[in-house]
């Protein structure tokens, strides 16, 4: 007895220190892995463009977690699309709604901020614990984080290229002026010659130089309207014209260089909606870009599906090109740009051919006449509803969280209306409109609830909480002129 009792302990013992070793065994995997997760989160939380973040999460996420791959997809809301980053993998659709949708796609992690749908994560050949779940999740917030940082800073990039075209703008106005009463003499003094010269070969050189005076003179006045950035009203414009005048404005630089440019252009006009600054800028850094690596241009244009594309084929084109202006630009239209070996695609969306019309004064619930809105709000959560719901409206938003960062913006920037909120750090609210009232349009403030907030000609109330048929209703007021205090 006393035997079988002592080898029952001994089997009991070895099974528990069998256990107690495996639980050791599991318990170090998880903090290595939850070292790992922490490693990995803190790069995420700095990586500065989404292809770099794809980069990351492929080689250190697929490491830690043992999976075969790892695809970093981006919310598309205008077409309900994820779309791959780096990588050769498909869209996957979303149609509404769409949380329905993900709840069918069991293998994608939703990324979400404030709220906001911004991407999704697949990890491939992944057959995780609990535990692991609750990891991934958590790398699904900072993912969603280090998007939101990115988009954020995307704008401020957006800005700063702003006021460099501000400045160009104001030296190229400055040289216009100084120059074009030169020019305009050498053509007068060029005619006039004319009148007097018999000699052929004569005429003919001092008509090439009346020619070339008239083109230097049309070329400043180009680069100077195009330098502009007060021009900042959406409005329909033609793809294959926007090209001609881009082509047009290059062309010198082109035969210079030795630039060969072949246009394929669509035989029906394609129509864009957008700011046409804008949208000549992004094209024009892609001409630059191409110019800098190839000696042959081809640019073609198509109409496919409700959509338009740009494609620029050329030889060489470098795949690290600094291009985060040109995707902001693109995305602010609802467009997107994509590269390849063969160069760059430029998609946006197509409208309709503009037809004149009567204007009719805007429904609520309907399309506000498009604006520049200046929204200032700390409140992260409520500056992002803002953001979504302002954008969804069809208006161009620059979010900033204090009313000094405004007033700094207003100095440079045209804004048509300011969405302010009454609680601020620093300069109040009050100060604010008094200062921005003269160069505003609408002034809008964001408060807690209608009944304890101030009252005051010019200012309109929105509650923070506000439900979508309130927003409506005050973007449909802010589209006619304020009353005068």
């Amino acid at each position: 007895m006393l035997i079988l009792i002592l080898t029952l302990g001994l089997a009991a013992a070895a099974g528990f220190g069998a256990a107690w070793a495996i639980l050791a065994r599991r318990r170090s995997q998880r903090f290595a892995r939850l070292a790992a997760v922490h490693e990995i989160a803190e790069r995420i939380l700095v990586t500065p463009l989404e292809t770099d973040l794809a980069s990351l999460l492929q080689n250190q996420v697929a490491d830690a977690f043992g999976v075969s791959g790892v695809v970093l997809y981006r919310y598309r809301r205008n077409q309900r699309l994820l779309v791959p980053v780096a990588s050769a993998q498909g869209p996957v659709e979303l149609p509404d709604p769409v949380d329905a949708s993900l709840a069918r796609l069991p293998h994608l992690l939703p990324i979400r901020a404030n709220g906001q749908l911004l991407g999704a994560l697949e990890l491939r050949g992944a057959a995780f614990g609990d535990f692991d779940k609750r990891l991934v999740r958590h790398l699904g917030v900072v993912i969603g984080a280090a998007l939101q940082v990115q988009e954020q800073q995307q704008v401020r990039e957006h800005l700063r290229r702003t006021e460099q075209l501000a400045m160009a703008g104001q030296i190229l106005s400055a040289i216009a002026a100084e120059l074009r009463e030169p020019v305009l003499e050498i053509r007068l003094q060029a005619e006039s010659l004319l009148e007097r010269q018999s000699d052929s070969v004569t005429a003919q050189e001092i008509r090439r130089i009346a020619r070339h005076a008239g083109q230097t003179a049309e070329t400043v006045e180009r680069l100077v309207g195009f330098a502009r950035t007060d021009r900042t009203e959406i409005s329909t414009l033609e793809l294959n014209g926007i090209l001609r005048g881009l082509l047009q404005l290059r062309d010198s630089a082109h035969r210079t260089r030795g630039v060969e440019v072949r246009a394929d252009w669509s035989r029906e006009p394609i129509y864009l909606e957008g700011v046409r600054a804008q949208l000549e800028e992004a094209i024009l850094q892609l001409l630059f870009h191409a110019e800098q690596t190839a000696h042959r241009l081809t640019l073609a244009t198509r109409e496919t599906g409700g959509s338009a594309f740009l494609r620029l084929e050329f030889a060489n084109p470098e795949g690290n090109a600094e291009l985060a202006l040109v995707r902001s630009l693109l995305r602010a239209h609802g467009g997107e740009l994509s590269a390849s070996i063969e160069g760059f695609v430029i998609e946006l969306p197509a409208v309709a051919a503009p037809a004149a019309h009567t204007p009719e004064p805007v429904a609520v619930g309907g399309r506000a006449r498009p604006m520049t809105v200046l929204v200032i709000e700390p409140d992260e959560v409520s500056q992002r509803r803002l953001l979504t719901g302002l954008g969804e409206a069809g208006h161009r938003v620059v979010p900033v969280t204090s009313a000094e960062e405004g007033v700094d913006l207003l100095r440079r920037i045209r804004f048509d209306a300011a969405f302010c909120s009454t609680r601020l750090s620093g300069m109040k609210w009050l100060d604010f409109f008094e200062v921005a009232q003269p160069q505003l349009s609408a002034f809008v403030l964001l408060v807690e609830g209608f009944d304890a907030s101030p009252r005051a000609d010019g200012i309109r109330l929105l509650r923070k909480q506000w439900e979508t048929p309130e927003l409506l209703a005050v973007l449909a007021e802010v589209t006619q002129p304020l009353p005068v205090a």
